[in-house]
């Protein structure tokens, strides 16, 4: 046993590495790429002869299928099974599967796709690499490989188009090339090698900004080129070879920016095209490499795939409890909030920016929201990417927590990939106060001719989040919004009050108020259902809603505001002045007020239920009717 097969052991024994591989593994001895059933049998090697794979047939008719097969990672899933319990069978079976691709798929580059060919090649090299070190490759063998890989290599070259520069394929055709390069340097040609790094050079600049935020707005696919990037990285310093300054920039961004798009129970925000998942083995592995500290909530297990590229004994990083608790990524249009970094923690997150790709959702103004470490408020996830009704349905607006006019979205997808005509974010920034937190956002729907603005409001101390919505569209409309409660919490409907399982409560000012079930999937091809709260109400020109989330217990009552204007006995247009008031039952209350236009005809001060205010928003803590503080944007 190599002093590497015993690290591996040792981390596997601690419970540091999943058993994932073990059953992955098993299934793959038994043939059982097609089923979930069970592992019933001890892994032999004769069930992989008596059924040889075919490479062309898909079970779901999902051509994604295929593709995914054909990456390969399950050889890497095989060779940490081997090293974790020294069962030959795991490493025949891995080499088996290696020469079968090439025999059946080389001469058939037509039922190859780049981004599986650069994934396939990074893939390869760890297993490649224990192979040689454990002489199970003769020369002709070797051969083989080598050929096979060169002429992988050159198909990325000669298929690498421009708008690659700019996608999470690009990322992933040249880093599969440069990592495969770093531990095996004389195989592929050096000009395809030094092609590769210039692209991916171009690539990281591009794609990759100063918050490490990816430029397709999915977490799933930043951390797709995030985990290809630190292969790089663990590859080329394992070879002692002289890393990009770029690669360690752009991998510490990324690595301090994904751990924002983990909720408290460390699972990604399912923004765009991204599954309910954890991350722990990934981050812990990116925190190790790059000698940054990891979170304390980390589950202690790490990504077995860096461990063999980086070959070598990693310590387990420091636990961290200090990472900021919140960030605005302005140039991406996300905005993060955290009450801590404990799992009972709260927690908000709000998107209004570019749509990026085809992996982006229609989702201006969406927000993520968690209470006591529970998901509150959630987006619906993909399903799919088969063309069709389900696909189309949860990248549309209404599958999220945003508004529509007319029930007309204001971005409409096409078909899988592409969109009709897409909404235009106007900004988003954040007001930081001792006692709240706002972020603001607008953007401009073309489709309806509107311009819309969110006030997201948090009040830490209270539990509360308040959203008001304001929009501006000539004309008489209907305005509505959705919210998708999280799967485990039933809704009561009581009318303009919503209760959402047995803790948490919504309340709206808009008086139409309906429920419905609606699709949710946490993961690719798994599809389930939650609750959807659609409220509805007319308008003219001007509309003003308010909506608010807190605790049951706190006895959350919303309460609509009529301002006066101080000097005038006239009625008061909602889009001159407009309020509300929360209720609680310790005897608190918060008045919000907002000023939405700029007052031009008489005095500029109002009054709200005893209070005069001025501003374009004012937050006022009472106690009793007392004001406790006040804190204002003017």
């Amino acid at each position: 046993m190599t002093s590497w097969q015993q690290y591996i052991k040792i981390l596997h024994q601690q419970h540091q590495l999943s058993n994932h591989a073990i059953e992955s593994a098993n299934r793959l001895l038994k043939h059982e790429f097609l089923f979930d059933n069970p592992y019933a049998m001890e892994p032999t090697q004769e069930s992989y002869v008596q059924h040889p794979m075919d490479w062309q047939v898909t079970p779901n008719g999902d051509p994604e299928w295929l593709f995914m097969l054909k990456r390969q990672e399950y050889l890497v899933e095989l060779l940490e099974a081997y090293y974790e319990t020294d069962n030959t069978a795991y490493r025949d079976l891995m080499k088996h599967l290696l020469f079968d691709w090439i025999d059946n798929n080389l001469t058939l580059p037509d039922t190859w796709r780049t981004i599986d060919t650069g994934i396939r090649l990074l893939n390869w090299t760890a297993v490649i690499g224990a192979l040689q070190e454990e002489n199970q490759l003769n020369a002709d063998e070797q051969q083989i490989i080598d050929d096979a890989v060169r002429q992988q290599a050159e198909y990325l070259r000669t298929h690498y188009t421009e708008k690659f520069d700019i996608s999470n394929w690009g990322v992933l055709i040249t880093t599969g090339i440069l990592v495969y390069a770093a531990r095996f340097p004389k195989t592929i040609e050096p000009e395809v090698v030094t092609w590769a790094q210039s692209k991916l050079d171009i690539e990281l600049d591009l794609q990759v900004d100063a918050d490490g935020n990816q430029w397709e707005q999915s977490p799933l696919y930043l951390l797709e080129v995030w985990r290809s990037v630190l292969s790089v990285y663990a590859a080329q310093t394992a070879a002692h070879q002289d890393v990009k300054p770029i690669i360690v920039e752009k991998s510490v961004a990324m690595t301090r920016l994904i751990a924002q798009y983990l909720k408290p129970d460390m699972t990604l925000v399912q923004q765009g095209d991204t599954d309910r998942i954890r991350i722990d083995s990934l981050y812990n592995v990116a925190t190790a490499l790059l000698n940054l500290p990891t979170l304390a909530n980390m589950q202690e297990i790490f990504d077995f795939g860096l461990l063999a590229l980086a070959n070598r004994t990693l310590k387990f990083p420091e636990k961290s409890e200090h990472l900021s608790t919140s960030l605005l990524a302005f140039g991406s249009g996300n905005a993060f909030w955290r009450s801590s970094w404990q799992t009972n923690a709260d927690y908000l997150h709000i998107y209004n920016g570019n749509l990026g790709s085809g992996h982006g959702h229609a989702a201006l103004g969406h927000i993520d929201l968690v209470i006591d470490g529970q998901d509150v408020l959630v987006d619906l996830g993909r399903y799919t990417y088969v063309d069709g009704t389900e696909r189309r349905y949860l990248k549309s607006p209404s599958a999220h927590n945003v508004m529509t006019v007319d029930h007309q979205a204001f971005s409409r997808p096409k078909d899988s990939w592409k969109y009709a005509y897409v909404a235009t974010p106007l900004g988003i920034h954040e007001i930081k106060r001792p006692h709240t937190q706002s972020v603001v956002l607008s953007y401009f729907d073309s489709q309806n001719q509107a311009t819309v603005t969110r006030y997201v409001i948090s009040i830490p101390e209270a539990k509360l989040w308040a959203t008001i919505d304001m929009i501006r569209a000539q004309g008489h409309h209907q305005w509505q919004h959705y919210w998708q409660v999280a799967p485990q919490l039933k809704v009561l409907n009581n009318g303009q009050q919503l209760d959402l399982g047995e803790e948490f409560r919504l309340a709206t000012t808009s008086d139409t108020v309906s429920l419905s079930q609606t699709l949710w999937a946490p993961r690719y091809n798994q599809l389930e259902h939650l609750s959807r709260i659609e409220t509805e109400q007319d308008f003219t020109n001007f509309g003003i809603q308010g909506t608010v989330v807190g605790r049951q217990s706190d006895g959350v009552q919303l309460i609509s505001i009529t301002p006066t204007q101080s000097g005038s006995e006239l009625a008061v247009t909602t889009s001159a002045a407009w309020g509300i008031n929360v209720k609680l039952n310790n005897g608190d209350d918060f008045l919000i007020t907002l000023q939405p236009d700029n007052t031009i005809v008489g005095r500029k001060l109002f009054w709200f239920d005893g209070i005069e205010a001025y501003g374009t928003l004012n937050v006022f803590k009472r106690h009793n009717g007392n004001v406790v503080y006040h804190e204002q944007i003017l």
